[in-house]
C-alpha cells in the first residue's frame, strides 16, 4: 500500500515573503497527489480565515509563529499566537488552543531553527524533513533527534513557491479524513519525515525569486 503525503509547511501570499495564490497552491498540491496540505504562514491566521477548499484535498490549519529564538509551528489552529515569546511559552500557548506543536528545521542555523533548546521542549513533534533546508545534514540531524527521542515525525516542503509543494512531506500508511486524525497520527507516531531538499544554488534563486 503506498503511503499518503501530506505536506505540512507550506506558504501563500498571506506570508510577507511569498507570492503564492491561496487557489492555485490547492490547485497544484491535488496535481501533485497530495493527501493534505498544512498552510502555515508566518504569523498570520488570514488563509484560513477565508475557508479556502478544494475537493479531495484535506487542508489543516496552521501557522509558523516567530518566537525570541526561533520558529514554531501550530498545526490544527486557526489563531495567531504573539511574536517574540519564548519556545516553551509558544508551544504551550500551542497546545491550550488545541493544536499540535512542530519544530520546523530545528537545525538549520541559516534560517530560524530553534537549535538546543529543542532538547528543553515537551509534547512537541520535529520536522524530519524539510524541504528548504539548504545542506542536508540539518534535516538528517533532526532526523536522528526524533528517533532518539522517541518523538513525533512530521515533514514540509517550507515552500515558497507553487513548484516546491510536495518536495517534502509527512508520510502515513493511512488516509485520514479529518484534521483531528491526522494530528493524532502524527502524536502516535505513525507519520514519518519524507522527500527531499532543495539545493544550495537552488535555495539562491527561490531567495531572488520571492523578494524581487
Amino acid at each position: 500500500m503506498n503511503d499518503k503525503r501530506y505536506d505540512l509547511h507550506v506558504h501563500s501570499w498571506f506570508s510577507n515573503d511569498c507570492k503564492s495564490d491561496p487557489k492555485d497552491i490547492l490547485k497544484i498540491a491535488k496535481k501533485n497527489g497530495l493527501s493534505g496540505i498544512a498552510i502555515t504562514d508566518h504569523n498570520s491566521a488570514r488563509f484560513h480565515q477565508k475557508n479556502f477548499k478544494i475537493d479531495g484535498l484535506l487542508i489543516i490549519p496552521g501557522v509558523e509563529i516567530s518566537t525570541k529564538k526561533g520558529h514554531v509551528i501550530g498545526l490544527g489552529i486557526k489563531e495567531t499566537i504573539e511574536k517574540r515569546l519564548s519556545p516553551e511559552e509558544t508551544v504551550e500557548k500551542i497546545i491550550d488552543l488545541g493544536g499540535l506543536a512542530t519544530i520546523p528545521h530545528p537545525f538549520d542555523f541559516t534560517r530560524k531553527g530553534i537549535g538546543k533548546i529543542i532538547y528543553n521542549l515537551k509534547k512537541i513533534a520535529v520536522e524530519t524533513v524539510n524541504g528548504s533546508c539548504p545542506i542536508k545534514s540539518f534535516n538528517t540531524k533532526a532526523k536522528q533527534m526524533a528517533i532518539e527521542y522517541n518523538l513525533p515525525e512530521t515533514g514540509g516542503s517550507d515552500a515558497h513557491r507553487l513548484k516546491d509543494i510536495g518536495m517534502a512531506y509527512a508520510a502515513c500508511t493511512e488516509e485520514m479524513g479529518t484534521v483531528d486524525d491526522l494530528l493524532e497520527a502524527i502524536r502516535k507516531r505513525k507519520t514519518t519525515g519524507e522527500g527531499t531538499n532543495l539545493t544550495i544554488g537552488e535555495k539562491m534563486i527561490r531567495t531572488f525569486q520571492i523578494h524581487f
